[in-house]
């Protein structure tokens, strides 16, 4: 996988940004969706690199070619998650029909007060379990991400919802794996996007819809060294105004073996690419990882 994603510069500006959050607050969802059309439009026109790696994506999981429709599809899935952010961070619940699936996961973990790593990926949206999490069911929940990717529209959406903001741990900090440690000694649980390597982050070979692509060795690394479940969590968008959250305990405990502790990180970051495989197969167009994953371009 490469730094692709980090270099990636954003394609608004904060006019733009709050001016799709003055619709979405003041004028409603339905006419809102309407605006995304021409959104979607815009990236098939100007962005190769969007529509390459979607195209390289779709052919892998429907086992084809993807039409234009499908590739305009699946950047409107994405375009309507971000849109939706504004309703999850300002509590407009009642708009969506949110299913939750396996949440009892949860019971035992807050009733004895112990810390967990909820790992979730690039696989519909993040912003749902968030959201919920901290404003509905009031979990002690942190979350450990880059705030300066993506920064503009994160800033101006955060602003919405400051206790949401207030709830992560930026991975830019050098203390960063401290607050971390902390959180989870506290029985915060701390979610994190497993499926994308940064920096000179430690990696995996892991296979992705048959094919081997790099996979952090972070998530497994830090459940063995903080003694920590992990549990896997996916915020999948159906269409309309439906949403499905799926929880699974991936591990209760991750021990790894000082002679074979790469195999055990491998067989770990493999369990965890084959949870989202599975509900990749299940929501095709809910995959927002729209660069060379699979270092196709090389390939050509």
């Amino acid at each position: 996988m490469s730094q692709e994603w980090i270099q990636q510069s954003e394609r608004s500006n904060p006019f733009t940004l709050k001016l799709i959050r003055w619709i979405a607050l003041h004028i409603g969802r339905r006419f809102s969706r309407i605006l995304l059309y021409p959104i979607v439009a815009y990236f098939l026109l100007t962005s190769n690199k969007v529509v390459r790696s979607s195209r390289s994506y779709l052919k892998r999981i429907l086992g084809r070619p993807a039409k234009i429709s499908e590739v305009a599809r699946h950047i409107y899935t994405f375009a309507s998650t971000v849109l939706d952010r504004v309703y999850f961070l300002t509590d407009q619940y009642d708009r969506f029909d949110i299913r939750v699936h396996n949440a009892e996961i949860f019971d035992s973990f807050l009733k004895d007060k112990r810390g967990a790593i909820l790992l979730g990926s690039h696989l519909g949206s993040f912003e749902v379990l968030r959201a919920l999490a901290i404003s509905r069911y009031h979990l002690p929940v942190k979350i450990l991400m880059y705030r300066d990717h993506n920064q503009m529209i994160t800033t101006v959406l955060n602003a919405l919802n400051p206790a949401v903001a207030e709830s992560v741990i930026n991975l830019s900090d050098a203390d960063a794996m401290l607050q971390m440690q902390d959180a989870i000694e506290s029985g915060y649980l701390v979610g994190m996007l497993g499926d994308r390597v940064s920096g000179n982050e430690k990696k995996t070979s892991c296979k992705l819809l048959g094919e081997a692509t790099d996979f952090p060795s972070g998530p497994a690394l830090l459940a063995a060294l903080l003694k920590t479940p992990i549990i896997v969590f996916f915020g999948l968008y159906r269409g309309g105004n439906r949403y499905d959250i799926h929880f699974e305990l991936l591990g209760e405990e991750v021990n790894l073996n000082r002679k074979t502790r790469n195999e055990d990180i491998q067989t770990w970051m493999q369990k965890y690419a084959d949870h989202i495989e599975r509900h990749m197969r299940q929501a095709p167009y809910n995959w927002f990882n729209f660069y060379d994953y699979w270092k196709d371009y090389n390939k050509d």
